[in-house]
């Protein structure tokens, strides 16, 4: 009998030792482990079903893996926990955005200026799902708030310029990728964007030299190699003065 009773004592006071713990699981996120993460935050929601942290992390670690069913149902039981928490409604309208249901996007962003009218990633959000629809004036308005909010981001400038290359606005997405570009030269199709307008605005040497600062910096980016091909008749060659 007292070896029975000393058996129960340790297992009631050694039992959180064997615990899932949440932090371990936020450290595994943050090495990049994302299936070891998921697998210790669903345990934490088996054994605390209203843990917040755990619905969250779960949430964002599922997305990464493109778990994107996991991780819309764990960001809406973490909405339901913490319906305030305006960075729950941008990770769950960027899951929107990614799975295809544009509309569903667009509805949860502009319900959630009600928390966050200055948020830049909304926005951005919110213009990608515009832009997917074809409502291009409502998409170019939701990528200018977007730079507005952090004119730092040379990813909205891409898709703004993208926007008016797909508008045939070729002088405003010239503009636009050489900001983006101006900002961060180290992304490879942000000249071959570039060189896309040129070659929109007819400027035949610029657009492959563009193409092949994008080559340089991705040499198996392909449809550069293929676009440069394809416009090498029109640019123009120059002759040498004795």
């Amino acid at each position: 009998m007292k070896k029975l009773v000393t058996v129960i004592f340790l297992l009631i006071f050694l039992f959180p030792l064997f615990a899932a713990d949440i932090n371990e699981g936020i450290e595994l996120y943050k090495k990049h482990s994302y299936e070891k993460a998921k697998k210790i935050f669903l345990k934490v929601i088996e054994e605390s079903p209203d843990d917040f942290k755990a619905y969250y992390y779960l949430g964002i670690t599922a997305k990464i893996l493109g778990d994107n069913e996991d991780a819309i149902l764990a960001l809406k039981r973490a909405i339901e926990i913490q319906p305030n928490n305006i960075n729950l409604y941008v990770e769950l309208a960027e899951l929107y955005l990614i799975t295809g249901n544009n509309k569903l996007a667009v509805k949860l962003c502009l319900y959630s200026f009600q928390y966050d009218q200055e948020n830049d990633r909304l926005f951005f959000i919110l213009g990608q799902a515009y832009y997917n629809q074809k409502e291009f004036e409502k998409a170019e308005k939701s990528f200018i708030k977007a730079i507005e909010i952090n004119p730092d981001s040379a990813y909205y400038y891409n898709l703004l310029g993208l926007l008016y290359l797909n508008t045939k606005k070729y002088n405003k997405a010239n503009t636009a990728f050489l900001t983006a570009i101006a900002l961060d030269s180290s992304v490879y199709f942000f000249y071959y964007n570039l060189g896309l307008s040129y070659e929109k605005l007819k400027q035949w040497k610029k657009a492959a030299d563009n193409y092949d600062k994008c080559l340089k910096l991705n040499k198996d980016f392909d449809t550069a190699r293929k676009q440069l091909k394809k416009i090498k008749p029109y640019i123009p060659k120059t002759t040498k003065t004795k």
